[in-house]
């Protein structure tokens, strides 16, 4: 049957599949690449392979056609019974790989990122990949890098760079709805001049990622001292903190203008109370993707990790000890003082000045 005048007749285009499975934060700036994808392949058709916990950050993104969730262990059988014109693997971890292996292709059809070889090992296809893959297996080049993610990853994608589009992330009007009547309730009617967003952890992978808890207290009070709300954002792993700190504000203006976002959310109920706020103060995590998805301004704090593979999209500033020889890391230390130690309330407030409502 032909249907070529038929107004539902949607012919596929470049059949494309991504496979990145985790962690989340790099799923979402991964999300920056769809706008360029589908600009350089119209018509693609384009599934993306992940994690089942991350999925929900993919959920209503525009140039996805479907969203395939895996355990990490086998290929959904959809997937795995249709030949694709590309996939890509931008992760050269085994398991991401071997999954991706599995995605059969069609004639003439192409894989980008990594493989496997005769001999199960895995292995980057062209330049872009050797120049990842490399500076994943050298603390050196890791350090020397001055080029961001989107810019070495996209060339992976085969995508002109710079990459000009923020993260994708698409928050249902209910989810923005239930973020805004829990607001209201926590607010209590206490008027404010504006909402700072405090994200407090970072993932116990790297522990100085995250700033430190004196420097957090001292900003809280800084801020609710000049008639600010701040919002106490944080995972299951800062529950702690988030006691420690309310406890440590109690005598201040903080008792009545901290709020905690609470630390049980869904990724998708953190995002759409994160949405709320007016700036963010975080270290390099989950939340600065999804600050910089939304538009809103961040102040990024660095320690172990590349603060050059980060991109603000001209919406923040990023601060780290530059008189420290380690940064970029990507260890844990012993350093007195560390790299988040050396990083002082004020200097923190200060960058954040220009991102503050008047």
């Amino acid at each position: 049957m032909t249907c070529g005048t038929c107004p539902e007749y949607d012919p596929a285009g470049t059949r494309i599949a991504i496979v990145k499975l985790a962690a989340a934060g790099d799923v979402l700036r991964t999300t920056s690449f769809l706008p360029s994808l589908v600009r350089r392949h119209e018509g693609a058709r384009i599934r993306w392979l992940t994690l089942a916990p991350t999925a929900p950050l993919l959920e209503g993104l525009p140039e996805l056609w479907t969203v395939d969730r895996t355990s990490g262990e086998a290929l959904p059988v959809g997937l795995s019974m249709t030949p694709q014109d590309l996939v890509i693997c931008p992760d050269a971890d085994l398991g991401s790989v071997a999954l991706a292996m599995g995605i059969p292709l069609r004639p003439g059809g192409r894989r980008l990122g990594f493989i496997l070889d005769g001999d199960g090992e895995v292995r980057p296809l062209g330049e872009a990949a050797e120049r990842w893959f490399a500076m994943g297996l050298s603390d050196r080049l890791k350090k020397a890098n001055d080029r961001t993610y989107q810019d070495l990853v996209g060339a992976i994608f085969e995508l002109p760079t710079p990459i000009e589009d923020r993260p994708g992330l698409v928050l249902r009007p209910s989810e923005r709805a239930a973020a805004e009547t829990w607001f209201a309730d926590a607010a209590g009617g206490i008027e404010a001049k504006g909402l700072i967003g405090l994200n407090t952890g970072a993932g116990g992978r790297w522990p100085q990622k995250r700033w430190t808890l004196d420097g957090q207290c001292t900003l809280i009070e800084k801020l609710c001292a000049r008639g600010y709300r701040v919002l106490l954002l944080g995972g299951p792993d800062e529950g702690e903190r988030h006691r420690k700190l309310k406890a440590r504000i109690a005598d201040g203006p903080g008792h009545r203008l901290c709020l905690d976002a609470g630390t049980d959310n869904s990724l998708r109920d953190f995002a759409a109370r994160l949405s709320l706020c007016d700036a963010l103060v975080t270290g390099d995590t989950l939340a600065l993707h999804l600050a910089t998805a939304l538009g809103i301004p961040v102040v990024a704090l660095f320690g172990p990790t590349s603060h050059a593979e980060i991109e603000l999209y001209g919406r923040g500033t990023k601060l780290y000890a530059a008189d420290l020889d380690c940064l970029g890391c990507y260890s844990a230390c012993d350093r007195d003082p560390d790299c988040q130690e050396s990083i002082p309330p004020e200097r923190v407030l200060e960058a954040l000045e220009p991102f503050l409502p008047s």
